[in-house]
């Protein structure tokens, strides 16, 4: 079952399973495995690719209902399936190697150009800062952080 498929779930069966983790996990985190453990205690033999999120939220709505056991299919409070946006992000550090062609006139020899060309002294040098490169190969990369800026 997918995300949208735990709707097909009668209202009893998401009490009963929204109880038996609520009751395991006090509404700390639970995973997929907690889930399913839930799942094969009321009965269902099968493993069901359930939406954890969706038995949280249960539990977060009626969580007065599930502490005091008065939480019916009557006054079940079911969570509304929403867009959310997350903007996410990735950092890595990767070796680049850009390759330039520049041609530009020169008295000089070629020593003293190769001497001169990074010092931006003199009229030996080039600025490379605006000149596109006609290659680019990557090396190795290295994954430094991932993380989450903000849901909405």
């Amino acid at each position: 079952m997918g995300s949208l498929e735990i709707h097909l779930l009668s209202p009893k069966t998401v009490i009963m399973i929204s109880k038996l983790v609520y009751q395991q996990e006090l509404s700390a985190t639970f995973d997929l495995d907690d889930l399913n453990k839930a799942i094969k205690k009321i009965g269902i033999r099968t493993e069901l690719n359930l939406d954890v999120s969706f038995i949280y939220e249960v539990i977060q709505l009626n969580a007065d209902k599930f502490n005091d056991n008065t939480i019916t299919v009557e006054n079940i409070i079911l969570p509304e399936l929403k867009q959310i946006e997350v903007d996410y992000y990735q950092t890595y550090s990767e070796v680049v190697h850009s390759y330039y062609k520049v041609n530009f006139e020169s008295f000089s020899k070629q020593k003293r150009i190769v001497n001169n060309f990074f010092r931006y002294d003199g009229d030996d040098t080039v600025d490379i800062n605006y000149i596109e490169p006609y290659d680019k190969d990557y090396g190795d990369s290295e994954f430094i952080d991932s993380g989450i800026n903000d849901i909405t």
